[in-house]
């Protein structure tokens, strides 16, 4: 039995004992307190971050082009060249009246030619593309005025000077010109034509378009303040051409195309004033229409040369276009994936601080800037001022395909316009300061 000192002793002994175990045993661990989650980023927020994402993606990567004496240079054109040469086609998507415009088109197809384009499609009626064509090569800017002027021709933008210099030089160039669109001033001229091949079963049906078409210009010429939408292309009854073809049931082939162009311009113009949707729907299944009826015919003698079109801008972006019409812009590329390969979506468009020419009265270029042109009226979304550098010192090329994942779904609130225009083109030329067409005066 202890002592009292020892049982004193013995206690302190398991005191420091337990101590020193309890202090080589594990902690208890501490409980944490829960994180508290980060506020997620509300939908303004959101979108105003992919804006910011996309409008920085838009100012990297561009590549410089110069434009000397018609003579393009420079890493853009490079990229350019590289890939249209790569395509089947080229799809030159334009604001019309910009003399850099039509210089660049003329270079860029002529180089083109040794990767295997031969045909250029453009806004002219077919007839009066292949035979402003033939005066062409006849006799260069001189033999095609010369035509034009004997014959009554009106070639629109190509009438301008920079446009019909493009014409020439592209024309010496190509193996066809192809017209694919309606024709607005030329309706004389096409009836000229047929009225020495209209059989007896027709010949009162085209005596009747014939003097509608000439009265129509007559009260025009009268008039001490014309209005364009009274021209016989925009104001005529569509059954006076559909009759003649209905009266003349085997056309010759060069008669069936003039009197098809006639009976479809009238049917667009009547829809030009009230149905726009419907007029530009009715326009864009006549340049399919006519881009595939070419295909057929070049196929026919030998290999299809690869083709370069160049139309305005809305007719050419892959896939639905601004007005949601799927125009040639979305037929090349199917064309192209039939045989294996591919389409080239080029963009042009004057940047800030250039001027453009429109149509005046008698269809007479005039100088607008291009700050002040806003053809979808889309405000400050438009796209001269979207894809523009903001310090851009000289022409610019951007490469569009890299951004199509900052533009994905859910960015069209950004800007819708320039979101379709990055999937429906592959690239785009912003032109520094840009100049206006001419006419010859």
């Amino acid at each position: 039995m202890l002592s009292g000192r020892e049982e004193a002793i013995a206690i302190d002994r398991r005191t420091l004992l337990c101590a020193a175990g309890l202090a080589v045993l594990p902690a208890a661990p501490v409980l944490a307190q829960p994180a508290v989650p980060p506020t997620p980023p509300g939908p303004d927020e959101r979108r105003t971050a992919a804006r910011q994402r996309l409008l920085e993606g838009l100012q990297r990567g561009r590549l410089p082009l110069a434009l000397e004496d018609g003579r393009p240079s420079g890493a853009g054109w490079d990229f350019l060249l590289g890939e249209a040469a790569a395509a089947r086609f080229t799809l030159f998507g334009e604001v019309h009246g910009v003399v850099e415009t039509e210089r660049l088109a003329a270079a860029l197809f002529e180089a083109l030619i040794p990767a295997g384009y031969g045909a250029l499609a453009l806004e002219l009626a077919p007839t009066v593309a292949r035979d402003m064509a033939a005066a062409a090569g006849r006799g260069g800017i001189a033999g095609l005025r010369r035509f034009m002027a004997e014959a009554g021709v009106a070639g629109g933008l190509y009438g301008w000077r920079q446009g019909m210099e493009f014409f020439v030089r592209s024309a010496a160039a190509a193996r066809g010109i192809w017209g694919l669109d309606r024709d607005l001033f030329n309706d004389r001229y096409l009836i000229a034509k047929l009225a020495p091949r209209v059989p007896a079963s027709a010949r009162a049906a085209f005596e009747r378009l014939q003097a509608a078409s000439t009265e129509s210009w007559a009260a025009l010429a009268r008039s001490p303040d014309p209005n364009p939408d009274n021209m016989f292309s925009l104001s005529a009854d569509p059954a006076l051409a559909a009759a003649v073809r209905a009266a003349w049931p085997r056309p010759d082939p060069e008669s069936g195309l003039i009197l098809e162009t006639l009976e479809e311009s009238l049917v667009i113009g009547s829809l030009s004033h009230t149905r726009l949707y419907q007029y530009l729907e009715r326009r864009a299944a006549l340049h399919r229409s006519n881009l595939l009826r070419n295909l057929r015919e070049a196929r026919a003698p030998g290999p299809v040369p690869r083709v370069m079109v160049k139309f305005g801008h809305n007719h050419l972006i892959r896939g639905a276009n601004y007005f949601n019409i799927f125009d040639l812009g979305a037929l090349a590329p199917e064309l192209a994936a039939l045989e294996g390969g591919r389409s080239f979506h080029l963009l042009v468009l004057p940047g800030p601080g250039s001027s453009l020419a429109v149509p005046g009265r008698d269809f007479a270029p005039t100088p607008v800037a291009s700050d002040a042109y806003d053809e979808l009226r889309a405000g400050e979304n438009r796209l001269d001022r979207a894809l523009a550098g903001t310090a851009a010192t000289g022409h610019e090329v951007i490469d569009l395909r890299p951004l199509r994942p900052l533009a994905a779904r859910g960015a069209e609130a950004l800007n819708p316009d320039l979101v379709r225009t990055i999937h429906g083109y592959d690239a785009a030329l912003i032109w520094h300061r840009a100049h206006a067409e001419t006419g010859w005066d």
